[in-house]
């Protein structure tokens, strides 16, 4: 009976390391020698950044404050762009009427001229009627002093 019963612890101890060990369809999706060779190896990592290196890059802060720099700055640009706007409006505006300025300088020039050639006309005139109107004076006294 001693026999029978250290049969049994043996085959019980046997039952209890077979659940251990892995089997043939557990080792299936081990990686295998070729699947290691994929890695990285030391020398690999020595060119990896390091946590110094990390602390360099850009965080999820400094690129949400670019992203509303760049947010403002659009806006700022829409803003300049009506203001631009307005002022070739403006600009559009102001030119029709230093247009409208030149055409009447224009016509004022043109009158001032006629006016200037008139005003000589008359000059010349009144020297011809004060000419004359010596010329009869002198006529008179002449005929006043002979008669």
């Amino acid at each position: 009976m001693n026999d029978n019963l250290m049969l049994e612890q043996i085959m019980t101890k046997i039952n209890e390391m077979s659940e251990l060990v892995a089997t043939k369809e557990d080792l299936k999706n081990f990686a295998t020698k070729e699947d290691l060779t994929r890695f990285a190896t030391k020398d690999d990592l020595k060119n990896f950044p390091t946590k110094d290196d990390l602390d360099n890059f850009a965080t999820k802060q400094d690129f949400q404050r670019l992203e509303n720099k760049i947010d403002t700055n659009t806006n700022r640009i829409d803003e300049l762009n009506i203001k631009m706007d307005k002022q070739y409006d403006q600009v559009k505006q102001n030119t029709q009427l230093i247009e409208r300025n030149f055409k009447q300088i224009a016509k004022n020039s043109e009158q001032l001229d006629t006016l200037n050639k008139n005003s000589t006309r008359q000059d010349d005139l009144i020297a011809t009627l004060a000419l004359r109107a010596v010329e009869q004076e002198s006529k008179l006294r002449s005929h006043i002093a002979h008669s």
